[in-house]
């Protein structure tokens, strides 16, 4: 018989093989252990891609599973998917999470390589996880996973994952970071995605718990101007190029989606809601206007020359309060009413703003008066629209516990040359201008007392009022003479005009509101005729009569054009 020689060892095979579990050393190998060390063999074994054999395989795993550990990954198995290798970072972020045991569950594919940007990607059971150099090695699971699949997975435009899910939010919500935004899972609401300049701007606003709380959407490009939308629980995000970004909310979004939204007049927000204005009132601005709330106006917009104009005033801090109402146009005009007063427009350019008289009065509660009030338990206004305006509002507010309320309104004149500038004194006389300021009124006089409580001065054919620069300017004096500049008030309340009949002092340039200055401006009246004067407030008679009837020392008078008398 021949003698027999070795046999050579095939290079191919390893020398060991990984040990059988325990249970199985006397018995023939299970299914698992076979196809575990069979897939082993196949990726070369000690000098492959796994490395040696670090523990024996372990069966009875969930699921009848078994896995097998080697130095550099896994194998598992189960019957329905087979043997799969499971390596490198992907097998690290795989066993931290339980391998087997965790959420992901078992591989149900290879890993595969060549992905955007140098990535690769496994899939599991309950997910899949991808590394990438630039991102890190994380998982993508449940919800968050269809949702990011269905936008593209990393070649989408959330890029790869580069955190892990995060549970725990507000109403039992998700949230993943993607590389160019975050994805959030909410019951009842969805899976949707926050990107790029929403996502920073969302953020600031304290994302889901702030004021606009979750998504509801996807962020949608391709409106006008090249911008986007994201709608949240409670409003919106807007994106435009060369605007910004901004949210809209609340009854604001509601106002301005009802006039087009961004395709409408005011076009897109360039800021945030601002509130805690005047009576608890908001506003935001939009690239051609805004829009207002308060409690007890509403919610309009304002745009145009009518908001250009309510800005430069102080808007709701203005005398006219907040918009009532829209914008109307008819005719070539255009109107829109305020809580105090309109503004009116005209096809020809001129925008003007009428204060009402119940504005008046209500200024001086809220601040908007630029002169105070003194405390004063009346106060008049004598008000006219324009610099040389010869006609005024003449408005009389009495004073409550909570402001001023309107007594009674009419109109009247002021100087043949309208107002002076604020500052600006009216002498001499003959500029016919009247002055701009708040003024107390303490004394009447007239040919018989109409029963005020003011000190009242009976005239005589003696009684002056001092124009000379002397002792007696601006100043009641007697004397027989007749000498101008001085007044002669005997001819002004004998005359048939009769504008001295009744008339009350204002005390521009004179005690107790000021020393006198010569030359300044003297004999301040209001009293009866109401035509253009000399720098005096004249109304008709029967009116001066009713503001002496109740009138009383202290009572101030605030006078002069529209724009220098209120905000």
């Amino acid at each position: 018989m021949p003698v027999p020689t070795a046999s050579p060892e095939p290079s191919a095979i390893p020398t060991e093989v990984p040990q059988l579990s325990a249970a199985t050393e006397a018995a023939e190998p299970s299914a698992g252990e076979q196809a575990i060390t069979a897939r082993w063999l196949e990726l070369g074994g000690e000098t492959g891609i796994l490395g040696a054999a670090q523990t024996a395989i372990e069966c009875g795993l969930a699921a009848g599973g078994c896995r097998g550990q080697f130095a550099k990954g896994s194998i598992a198995w189960t019957a329905d998917l087979g043997a799969k290798s499971v390596r490198g970072t992907i097998a690290l972020r795989w066993a931290a999470l339980g391998s087997t045991q965790g959420g992901l569950g078992y591989p149900t594919g290879e890993e595969k390589c060549g992905l955007a940007g140098g990535g690769c990607r496994q899939a599991f059971q309950g997910g899949s996880v991808y590394y990438s150099p630039a991102a890190g090695t994380f998982e993508v699971w449940n919800g968050i996973a269809a949702r990011w699949t269905g936008l593209g997975a990393e070649n989408g435009p959330l890029g790869y994952p580069v955190g892990a899910e995060k549970c725990g939010l507000r109403n039992g919500a998700c949230v993943q970071p993607f590389q160019w935004g975050a994805m959030y899972y909410v019951p009842g609401v969805g899976t949707n995605p926050v990107m790029n300049a929403i996502l920073a701007r969302w953020t600031e606003l304290a994302a889901e718990n702030g004021a606009l709380g979750f998504p509801v959407g996807i962020e949608r490009c391709g409106l006008a101007a090249g911008g986007c939308v994201q709608k949240f629980e409670n409003g919106g995000i807007y994106y435009a190029p060369g605007v910004g970004t901004n949210p809209v909310m609340n009854a604001i979004l509601a106002r301005w989606s009802g006039l087009g939204a961004e395709n409408g007049a005011l076009g897109y927000p360039v800021e945030t809601e601002k509130c805690g204005l005047a009576a608890g009132g908001c506003q935001q601005a939009f690239q051609r206007g805004a829009i207002y709330y308060s409690p007890g106006s509403g919610t309009h917009a304002i745009s145009g020359a009518f908001y250009n104009g309510y800005r430069q005033r102080g808007g709701p801090k203005s005398a006219l309060g907040y918009p009532v109402a829209d914008e109307a146009c008819w005719a070539g005009s255009c109107r829109q009413e305020f809580e105090y007063g309109t503004y009116t427009w005209s096809a020809q350019g001129s925008l003007s703003s009428r204060i009402s008289p119940w504005g008046y009065c209500a200024s001086l509660g809220r601040g908007a008066a630029k002169y105070p009030s003194a405390g004063a338990a009346r106060v008049s206004f004598a008000v006219a629209p324009t610099y040389g305006s010869t006609s005024v509002t003449f408005v009389n507010c009495v004073r409550q516990s909570w402001g001023y309320s309107l007594e009674w309104a009419t109109r009247g004149s002021d100087g043949e040359s309208g107002f002076a500038r604020p500052g600006v004194a009216t002498g001499p006389t003959t500029g016919k201008l009247s002055p701009t300021g708040s003024f107390s009124v303490t004394e009447a006089f007239g040919v018989s007392n109409p029963g005020t409580a003011l000190p009242y001065r009976t005239l005589n054919p003696y009684s002056r009022w001092g124009g000379r620069l002397n002792s007696n300017y601006n100043k009641y004096f007697e004397s027989s003479a007749d000498i101008f500049p001085d007044e002669n008030m005997w001819y002004y309340a004998t005359r048939p005009q009769g504008d001295y009949r009744q008339g009350a002092v204002i005390n521009y340039n004179r005690p107790p509101d000021s020393p006198i200055t010569m030359n300044a401006g003297f004999a301040i009246f209001l009293h009866a005729n109401p035509v253009g004067t000399w720098g005096c407030i004249s109304l008709s008679e029967n009116d001066v009569i009713r503001y002496l009837r109740s009138a009383a020392p202290g009572d101030r008078l605030i006078m002069g054009v529209d724009a220098d008398v209120f905000i």
